[in-house]
Formats: structure tokens, C-alpha cells, sequence
């Protein structure tokens, strides 16, 4: 199976492996009292809470595909860390009932904005949870471990660098005008 590996600046590199590489957001923000939220989405198929996820793209920082996903999974606008906050493996089911192991490098993303009107607002529910709820929320158990461990830490979500989400990519296909 051919995937993708990062190298030393979180960049795709094709490989061949076992394993597949996901990268994915977490989005965060702080409200006024001072207590952090953290975005979830449903998957498509199963209905489970998950975070913004998907492949990357050759040749691309992670933190790329990353931030495109949130803009089409979840409709969410924001800065993103060019710095991994975790990673985590997973089972992923494909469309035909196999299961695939992969490997979820997450970049935390302080949400600036939600879209009302978004690439797979259809297929997707989105919803705020507090900390400690998102973790229940979670399928994937080490991800929800990693949001655990941010009630004690939570400036690990803001470690690394940010970019500012319009200078990452063009408009994605599905919110360009028909002509």
C-alpha cells in the first residue's frame, strides 16, 4: 500500500507501508469565561464524532490538507499551527467493509469563523463540546486520551506556529461560481 510519510519539515513524502497518513484539525476557542470549546464533526458513513480529517496532498506542508479539510468537512475558518499538536492511530472502515490502519497527525486550528453554507454541510453534523464532553464524544480512544490531558494543558493546543487560513489555498471547487 502506497501512504505518505512527514518529513523534518512537514512535508508529504510518498512511502510504502501498512499504514496510511491522515492528517487532521483540532479546532479550538476560548469563550469569554475563559473556557475552551473543541469543534467536532460526524463522519459521513457511521455518525461518529470525529475531527476534521483527510489525506494529504504530495508535496504540501501537512498542515495544508489539514486546514482544507476543516474548510470543507466543517465549514470552519481560523489559524492553524504548522506544528503537529499529537498524533494517533486508527482503524479506518473504506466503503467496502475493509478496515485500514492509520496514523492522525493533528494541527490545532484557533477558529476564527464558521461558514453557514459549506462543501458537505449536508452529509455532516458540527456542534461545540467543553473539553471534557468532546473527549466522551470521541470514538477514537487516542485522541480522546489527548484531549483529556488538555484540561491540565491546554496551551498544548496552541503550540507551534500559526498561519493565517487565506494565504494556505484557493477557494475549493464546490464554492467556486457556475458559470
Amino acid at each position: 500500500m502506497t501512504c505518505a510519510t512527514i518529513t523534518s519539515d512537514n512535508v508529504l513524502m510518498a512511502c510504502h507501508t501498512e499504514e496510511l497518513q491522515q492528517v487532521g484539525v483540532l479546532p479550538w476557542r476560548i469563550r469569554r469565561a475563559g473556557e475552551r470549546k473543541l469543534f467536532l464533526i460526524t463522519s459521513r458513513r457511521r455518525g461518529r464524532w470525529i475531527v476534521p480529517n483527510g489525506c494529504p496532498k504530495k508535496g504540501y506542508p501537512l498542515f495544508f490538507a489539514a486546514s482544507r479539510e476543516a474548510f470543507e468537512e466543517a465549514g470552519i475558518i481560523g489559524d492553524i499551527s504548522s506544528v503537529p499538536v499529537t498524533t494517533y492511530r486508527y482503524m479506518k472502515v473504506r466503503d467496502d467493509g475493509s478496515q485500514v490502519a492509520c496514523r492522525g497527525t493533528v494541527f490545532g486550528m484557533n477558529v476564527r469563523g464558521t461558514l453557514s453554507h459549506w462543501c458537505e454541510k449536508g452529509q455532516r453534523q458540527r456542534r461545540w463540546f467543553s473539553l471534557e464532553a468532546a473527549a466522551g464524544k470521541l470514538d477514537d480512544v487516542e485522541l480522546a486520551e489527548f484531549v483529556r490531558e488538555l484540561e491540565s494543558d491546554p496551551e498544548r493546543l496552541e503550540a507551534g506556529s500559526s498561519s493565517n487560513w487565506r494565504s494556505l489555498f484557493p477557494r475549493p471547487a464546490c464554492t467556486r461560481k457556475l458559470r
